[in-house]
């Protein structure tokens, strides 16, 4: 009894115990991104001010014992390409909705005063609902859908994608800029150690502001 009753303390000190000692922090904000590939050519300042190739949604990070956990999901609008006879939209590929972002695990370090650098490795990850709600789930690539029958090529065909984080850190608020880059199609069923590369004519940009809660 005495054993059981130390091991439920244990547990319920536990929270305490990584505040206390500064190995947990949790943080929750907004982000947006830019979704044309930040290096294409011939992009002109239009797309740029263009709210329509920006996407905003909110991020959450995690850092314990010095490892960062974290995840953004964003929500854009389906490309609208018609209207129907009774007024209603007819979007591209059926999809109303799209909720997209990553997921991933990684590292930072101080790189002056208030400044941090990070690194993450993850996948990306989403959601295609259409107009009859119907849903999509994906990872990795819009093509790489959930299926219940085919639920093992779908983990296996993930591909590994990139996150580097300059955040500006002052009184538990962080303002920070990233840069998003899918692998080269590195993934359980293409291990090839040159599929790990970044695949840099595709990355994103983006901003992010966060508020420490611990």
């Amino acid at each position: 009894m005495k054993k059981i009753t130390s091991i439920v303390s244990l547990l319920l000190l536990l929270p305490t115990i990584l505040l206390a000692s500064n190995v947990f922090s949790l943080g929750f904000g907004s982000i947006s991104q830019f979704q044309l590939d930040a290096v294409a050519t011939g992009l002109q300042n239009a797309s740029v001010v263009d709210v329509h190739n920006w996407a905003t949604g909110g991020e959450l990070r995690a850092r314990v014992f010095g490892v960062n956990l974290e995840g953004y999901l964003l929500i854009q609008q389906g490309e609208i390409v018609d209207v129907t006879e009774n007024g209603k939209p007819v979007f591209a590929n059926d999809i109303a909705q799209r909720l997209f972002g990553m997921v991933g695990i990684g590292f930072s370090t101080e790189v002056a005063a208030f400044t941090t650098l990070s690194l993450t490795a993850g996948s990306l990850v989403g959601m295609n609902i259409s107009p009859g709600f119907d849903m999509q789930v994906w990872m990795g690539e819009e093509d790489n859908v959930f299926s219940r029958e085919s639920w093992n090529d779908f983990f296996t065909q993930v591909p590994l994608a990139y996150r580097m984080r300059l955040d500006f850190n002052l009184a538990g608020f962080s303002f920070g800029v990233h840069y998003q880059v899918p692998s080269l199609g590195f993934s359980y069923a293409n291990s090839d150690w040159a599929a790990m590369e970044p695949d840099w004519e595709h990355g994103k940009i983006g901003a992010s502001f966060i508020t420490s809660f611990f």
